[in-house]
């Protein structure tokens, strides 16, 4: 789990199963990991959450691609109104409900391999 770049040795935080997979892991390697935290502090290597938060929005922004599509009015009036009751912005709400859509299509072996295009690539489409 600790492959050797080089000189330096990077900590690699694996895919977990469940929550307590991901426990047993960090107390694992609990003491590995708190070296590699005073190791960047005291090389001046640190991050805030902030700071952090912002990098991973901006590398996922800058994979989106902007779309425009006409509503009725009722239905963006149910997506605000839905969204505003989760607290999340409407757009977001509808990207949720589409994203989590087009996976249960896909679910759906038969039915979706009909209704593609044969020009689509033979590998899997894959959601993130």
């Amino acid at each position: 789990m600790t492959p050797v770049t080089g000189k330096k040795r990077k900590l690699v935080i694996p895919g977990f199963a469940s929550p307590g997979a991901e426990a047993a892991w960090f107390d694992k390697n609990r003491k590995k990991l708190e070296a590699d935290m005073s190791r960047r502090r005291r090389a001046g290597d640190t991050v805030t959450l902030p700071q952090a938060l912002a990098r991973s929005a901006a590398a996922e922004k800058a994979r989106l691609k902007p779309v425009t599509i006409r509503m009725l009015p009722d239905d963006l009036e149910a997506a605000r109104l839905l969204a505003a009751a989760k607290g999340r912005p409407y757009q977001t709400y509808i990207k949720m409900l589409l994203r989590e859509a087009l996976r249960r299509e896909m679910r759906k072996p038969a039915q979706a391999a009909d209704c593609l295009p044969s020009t689509l690539p033979s590998r899997p489409l894959s959601f993130v």
